[in-house]
C-alpha cells in the first residue's frame, strides 16, 4: 500500500489496512534485526514511521467523523 488514504471520507477498512500494513513492517523489522540486516533495518524503520503517521491521521478523521454523525443525529 503506497497510496495516500482518503482522510476526508475515511473508512475502517482503509483504517485496517494501515494497521495490518504497520503490523507486517514490525515483523520485517524483527527478521532482519535478527540477521543483522541493518541496513534493511532502518529502510524499514522510516516507512513503519510513515504508516504510524497515516494511520493514527486515519484515526483521527474516522473519530471526527463519528463525531459529526452523531452531532447530525442530535440535531434532528
Amino acid at each position: 500500500m503506497n497510496c495516500t488514504p482518503n482522510y476526508t471520507n475515511p473508512s475502517f477498512d482503509e483504517y485496517m489496512e494501515l494497521l495490518n500494513w504497520e503490523a507486517r513492517l514490525v515483523q520485517e523489522i524483527e527478521i532482519h534485526s535478527r540477521r543483522k540486516n541493518f541496513g534493511e533495518v532502518a529502510v524499514l524503520k522510516r516507512k513503519k514511521q510513515k504508516v504510524t503517521i497515516r494511520r493514527k491521521c486515519m484515526k483521527a478523521a474516522l473519530q471526527q467523523k463519528e463525531k459529526t454523525a452523531s452531532a447530525a443525529t442530535l440535531a434532528v
